[in-house]
């Protein structure tokens, strides 16, 4: 269930910042600040108002296709934050061919793990954390955890 959130939570996060490869101190929850902090010249303070704009875009079209399935800014980001630090992440990597891995990117099976061993209470947003997982990965047509 961490895992799920963590993969979204990059997925998002790699979405929106495409050209850059570290998202170190990223987060779903600074979202605004980060955008303002990456189109902001370290040495001068100008800010490229350009590349700003299509981060703010790319974001409102991120969050215009999730809300669609169930995701609400003002919840889901801190929910996925609580999710991966109660449930953590997978410790290791699935090997690439083997059936864990086969698994882990079948979205049935995880919405039935989900189903299986989440509290009543979590399995709602869960549900949506997972959906949001998939249509990202639909969207992009890659696997849908990315390790």
């Amino acid at each position: 269930m961490g895992e799920v959130a963590y993969q979204l939570d990059r997925r998002i996060l790699s979405h929106i910042f495409q050209g850059h490869k570290r998202l170190y101190g990223f987060t779903l929850l600074n979202i605004p600040g980060k955008i303002k902090e990456v189109s902001t010249h370290p040495l001068t303070g100008k800010v490229d108002e350009g590349y700003q704009l299509h981060l703010i875009q790319r974001h409102a079209d991120l969050m215009k296709k999730l809300n669609k399935v169930g995701y609400k800014t003002e919840l889901h980001p801190s929910f996925t934050e609580f999710i991966v630090n109660h449930y953590g992440i997978l410790k290791e990597r699935p090997g690439e061919s083997s059936d864990q891995a086969t698994d882990y990117n079948n979205p049935n099976f995880l919405m039935k793990l989900i189903m299986t061993k989440a509290p009543r209470e979590l399995k709602s947003n869960l549900l949506v954390l997972l959906t949001c997982l998939c249509t990202m990965a639909d969207g992009d047509r890659k696997a849908l955890l990315l390790w």
